[in-house]
């Protein structure tokens, strides 16, 4: 049986004994839009709003989308491979090894890296991961750091010896995301190199970082900081 939004709030809700106002204090908002959630009355509940329900009730929000069945999955797939082979070429002009879609297995530890990017010079190693849309982020982050953990032995398989391995995000740009990245900042800082700064350090990686992000506009295929943009 499938349960509503608003069936699940007030069902956590009441199995810890709150009342619409205890939640509504400790999700930072109005006992009346608790009270339009659980009546599933959610067109004018911002999403925000709603996430921050949910997880004072210890609980996650997911959202999904369905549009014309296989479609959207055919239709994503087809804009993660453009995102890759944007960011592949990028690298190999700035001189940098490529290995794409590397699987690793260790010790139950399982998975696919989409991009593995090595600099000779250096023995810096970018552990890259594509994403057209940010879903969960912690379920991201840590299977990130899954296989930042692993990338050294996995590299070692191409005779890359890595002296530092260093997790970047590249993700479609679109204001959705960008407001998950500004709302999540805190879990999101290791991140540290941004926009020009990252595509900068790229061309030339002389130093250590904690990790890189760059958006990428799907529209004209270019990673956002790559060019001058033009002013609006």
């Amino acid at each position: 049986m499938r349960r509503t939004i608003g069936q699940v709030v007030k069902t956590l809700r009441r199995r810890l004994h709150w009342r619409q106002q205890d939640l509504a204090e400790r999700a930072r908002t109005s006992r009346q839009t608790i009270s339009r959630i659980e009546r599933d009355l959610l067109a004018a509940v911002p999403v925000g709003t709603l996430e921050r329900v949910v997880e004072a009730l210890d609980a996650r929000l997911r959202l999904a989308v369905d549009w014309h069945g296989e479609q959207l999955d055919r239709l994503i797939d087809a804009n993660h491979a453009r995102l890759q082979n944007a960011v592949v070429e990028l690298l190999e002009s700035f001189g940098w090894l490529v290995r794409v879609e590397v699987s690793f297995n260790h010790y139950g530890d399982r998975g696919r890296y989409d991009i593995l990017a090595f600099h000779p010079l250096t023995g810096r190693l970018l552990i890259i991961e594509i994403k057209v849309g940010i879903g969960d982020v912690q379920d991201l982050l840590g299977r990130l750091d899954v296989k930042v953990r692993l990338a050294r032995s996995v590299a070692a398989q191409f005779d890359w010896k890595a002296t530092q391995a260093i997790p970047m995000l590249v993700i479609a740009e679109e204001s959705t995301s960008r407001r998950i990245v500004r709302r999540h900042e805190g879990l999101f800082r290791q991140f540290a190199l941004r926009g020009r700064s990252a595509t900068s350090w790229l061309r030339t990686p002389n130093r250590d970082v904690s990790g890189l992000l760059l958006f990428h506009e799907l529209s004209n295929a270019r990673v956002v900081g790559t060019e001058r943009r033009s002013s609006r």
